[in-house]
Parts: C-alpha cells; structure tokens; sequence
C-alpha cells in the first residue's frame, strides 16, 4: 500500500504557527510515502511568504510533490504577473510546475491549473489546456493507480452555495481520467473536505463509507487548508489516503486546538473496468 498524505491551501503568511508546528509533528511520526500539495503555499505570493513556505519544504521528511495555486502568482505587480507569473515559484520551491512521483501501486501527476489572467473576471479562476488533458491522457498507469494533483475544484462538492468557479475545461480531463482504470483527482482551493465520485453518465455523488467504484467512476477528494486561519466553517484539514490495487482509503484528518484526530471518510473498492 501507498500512503500519501494530501495537504492544500497552507498560505504562508496567514498560517497558523501552532498547527504548522503539529502538522510537521504528525507528519514525522506518522510519515506517509509521499505528500501531495494541491497549491497555494503563499498567501500574497510575496519573497516573506516564499521564504517561509520554502523553510517548511525543507523540513519534511518524506518525498514532496507540490503544484501552484492562484495565491501563488504574484497579484498587483501586474509587469510581473503578465510576463514572469511563476518567476517566484521556480525560485524557492521549483523549476519545474509538473512534478511526478510514482511506485508500484501509484503513478501522481502534477497539473498546474492556476493562469495569470483568462477571459473572464475573476483571475483566481483555474484552467486546464488542451495540452496538459493531452498529457495525461498518454499517461500510463497500466495496473497502477493514476493519481492527478491540481488546485482548483472540477465538481462543486459541498460548495452548495457555488461560491467557487470549477476549473475550464475539469469534464475534459474528468472523461480522460475515466478511461484509466483507477483514477483519483486531489484538489484544494476551497479550504473544505469532500470526496466524491464522478461518472461521465450520472456526473457527481458523494463518496462516503464503504463503497465499490463503477466502470469509469472518477474519485475526487479536496482537501482543506492544512495551516492557515483562512477557514471556511471547518476546522485545518488534510487527507491521508492509502491506495493498493484493490482500492483507496481516504481519512481526514482534523485539529482540534491541540492534536490531529483522524476521521474516516471513505474506503472504496476498484470494481472490474
């Protein structure tokens, strides 16, 4: 089995030191086999914050997978967010805005969804390529789990109230994701827990309990945000996921002012494909 630990939205320069310092703590004595972070490390995308995320980084132990999100592009230096969007980004955490890990049960792949600027008004919005959806879809994973990393939300989730664009073109790399036989989306952005499945014939349901995968299931699980005061009416989150060939495990993990309790959300079952 493969354990990977899902952490989003740590928006450095909003966090919250002690629960950094119990996420590191958990994190070290409960070590998964890779962590995934679904964006957002900075809150203002600022050298300070930069710095800070950096030194977190360095501080885990384990191998560390981390996409951009919106927060992570500088926003009212416009030069700059125009021409050098990710100049900050390569600079302290990586080159590359893509990274990939993988083993004998699972194949993650980083997706940056987060743009400088789109068509639209709101600038936080996330957007996947033509050519990235390409990617992934000569992704193989053959016997392995497909496990993709990005920030923004493709389903609503709980976010009964919309407050939150999906990402442009999420069905797209939602129908690709389909066609591989176990598939798994990790996504931030909301600072709100939730998992479900998708199917290209009855779209979104909540994934909860005990359950088998159909053919062409989807499962997608957000995170919240793992150290920020940045909450959105549940207390820091993160996911902790356990993948086999015969299925994945998914436990939040919640803090309640002193300690990480974990909370069982979903075990699932890969069905035949």
């Amino acid at each position: 089995m493969t354990v990977i630990a899902h952490l989003s939205d740590l928006h450095f320069g909003a966090q919250k030191p002690v629960v950094r310092e119990a996420l590191l703590h958990v994190l070290t004595m409960e070590p998964p086999d890779v962590i995934a972070i679904s964006g957002d490390l900075t809150q203002n995308a600022t050298h300070r914050e930069f710095v800070d995320g950096r030194a977190f980084l360095d501080r885990l132990r384990q191998p560390c997978l981390i996409v951009p999100g919106n927060h992570d592009i500088v926003g009212h230096r416009l030069i700059e967010r125009f021409t050098r969007p990710y100049e900050r980004w390569r600079r302290f955490v990586a080159e590359g805005l893509e990274p990939e890990w993988s083993d004998d049960n699972v194949v993650i792949r980083g997706v940056n969804s987060a743009r400088p600027f789109g068509p639209y008004l709101n600038w936080s919005r996330g957007q996947f390529s033509p050519a990235q959806i390409a990617a992934i879809d000569r992704t193989g994973a053959a016997r392995r789990s497909l496990v993709v990393v990005a920030h923004h939300p493709v389903v609503w989730g709980n976010d009964t109230d919309r407050d939150y664009d999906l990402v442009t073109r999420g069905e797209a790399m939602l129908a690709v994701l389909a066609r591989q036989p176990r598939s798994i989306m990790l996504l931030g952005h909301r600072h709100r827990s939730h998992a479900s499945l998708w199917n290209a014939e009855g779209g979104e349901r909540e994934a909860r309990g005990h359950m088998t995968a159909r053919p062409g299931d989807v499962l997608i699980v957000h995170a919240g945000t793992a150290c920020s005061d940045r909450l959105r009416g549940e207390a820091n989150s993160w996911n902790r996921l356990g993948v086999c060939g015969e299925g994945v495990s998914v436990e939040t993990c919640t803090f309640d002012g002193t300690r990480w309790t974990r909370v069982a959300r979903l075990t699932l079952a890969w069905g035949s494909r």
